[in-house]
């Protein structure tokens, strides 16, 4: 089964300098493990949430504005693809990660499609520019047409075409879509002691719903991208770069 670990980080966490030293070699550490275990399929680092564009389109108009979709005290700060046996591995792994001490693991599960990467996607020395994260409410009531999820509708057929043009474009490089935030577990690590509770990192009216991996020139055309999308019409993208290093 594969699982999105979301790397949660408070903006105001502040580590001593021996700490903050430390967590170079720990992540590496980390991430030297679970290669080795053949669990991790990819990850990365997000540059700072204050560098996030928010992108909705409402009747017809792009509406672009500056920071998360959420703002909670803890914001998406990296993410880790694993491959694990069960959701019980998947949380053994996220409590293993250095971030876990002080900030928080959301854990959730791909829907059965999985996730995917292009076969010809630019090696590790090469860090794509943008992660484009899908957010829904959840409890909203979509009408036929702008259900994705039912065959044929316009929302459908236009989702199939995005994925066709951004992916034959190259322009997408990886991505999946994620179960319901019901199906997500929370890990921290105090003290010592793992501690996992049910349900997403942040308690928000929109939920991390999928990403995409986009290579973009700049974020102006990575935020034309995302308007594109189907779901930006009944939802919400949070553009942000990743870290270089």
């Amino acid at each position: 089964m594969t699982y999105l670990l979301l790397i949660c980080v408070p903006e105001t966490v502040q580590l001593t300098p021996e700490e903050s030293a430390a967590m170079g070699p720990a992540t590496e550490a980390w991430v030297t493990e679970m290669d080795g275990r053949g669990v991790r399929q990819e990850g990365s680092a997000l540059r700072p949430v204050r560098e996030a564009a928010t992108v909705r389109v409402r009747d017809g108009e792009v509406l672009v504005s500056d920071g998360p979709f959420a703002e909670t005290k803890e914001q998406i700060a990296g993410y880790d693809v694993v491959e694990c046996s069960s959701l019980a591995e998947a949380i053994e792994v996220a409590g293993k990660h250095p971030v876990a001490p002080f900030g928080a693991i959301e854990v959730r599960p791909f829907d059965p499609a999985g996730w995917w990467r292009s076969a010809d996607r630019p090696g590790p020395d090469h860090v794509p520019e943008y992660l484009m994260i899908h957010c829904l409410d959840e409890s909203a009531e979509l009408s036929p047409a702008d259900d994705c999820d039912v065959p044929g509708s316009p929302a459908a057929r236009e989702q199939q075409a995005w994925d066709a043009e951004t992916g034959a474009s190259g322009v997408k490089l990886a991505g999946g879509r994620l179960q319901s935030a019901s199906t997500a577990r929370t890990v921290r690590v105090r003290d010592g002691e793992v501690l996992v509770s049910d349900g997403p990192f942040a308690e928000t009216k929109e939920q991390v719903a999928g990403l995409n991996v986009l290579t973009c020139p700049g974020m102006a055309e990575a935020i034309q991208i995302a308007s594109q999308h189907p779901t930006a019409r009944i939802g919400t993208f949070e553009l942000r770069s990743f870290a270089q290093g």
